[in-house]
């Protein structure tokens, strides 16, 4: 029912900012520090047809046209939709990993913070020759 999928969509949004967020501003600053840009996009708006996400972007790439590494949780009924764009040794941002569904006791700090811890690896343990 609409309803229904509006509650679906506000507890994203609670676990988004109690949870999910907190860790991505962490990393955020984390690596400031670290002289690497990166930012945090949380779309929270509750409208029919559009699920509410939040994504965490790392700011490089190597080609005008790739898109920005990035991993992104959004609401998709009962289930947390995970996608991930990874930097490919070709120098391209594409899809890492077939989407991933979780229920939301899986979305612990922990596993997200080893899901960033994942992403930023896997874009700086390359060998760019």
């Amino acid at each position: 029912s609409l309803r229904e999928d509006e509650d679906l969509k506000k507890e994203f949004n609670k676990l988004s900012m109690d949870v999910i967020e907190p860790v991505l501003r962490k990393f955020v600053s984390y690596l400031k520090g670290k002289g690497v840009n990166s930012s945090v996009n949380v779309q929270s708006q509750i409208v029919a047809g559009k699920d509410p996400s939040i994504q965490f972007s790392l700011h490089f790439k190597l080609t005008y046209e790739s898109r920005y590494p990035n991993i992104k949780f959004s609401s998709s009924g009962e289930k947390i939709l995970i996608q991930e764009d990874r930097l490919m040794t070709t120098g391209e941002v594409r899809q890492a990993v077939r989407p991933e569904y979780y229920d939301k006791e899986q979305i612990t700090e922990e596993f997200i913070n080893e899901r960033l811890i994942r992403l930023i690896k896997s874009c700086f343990d390359k060998n760019w020759q």
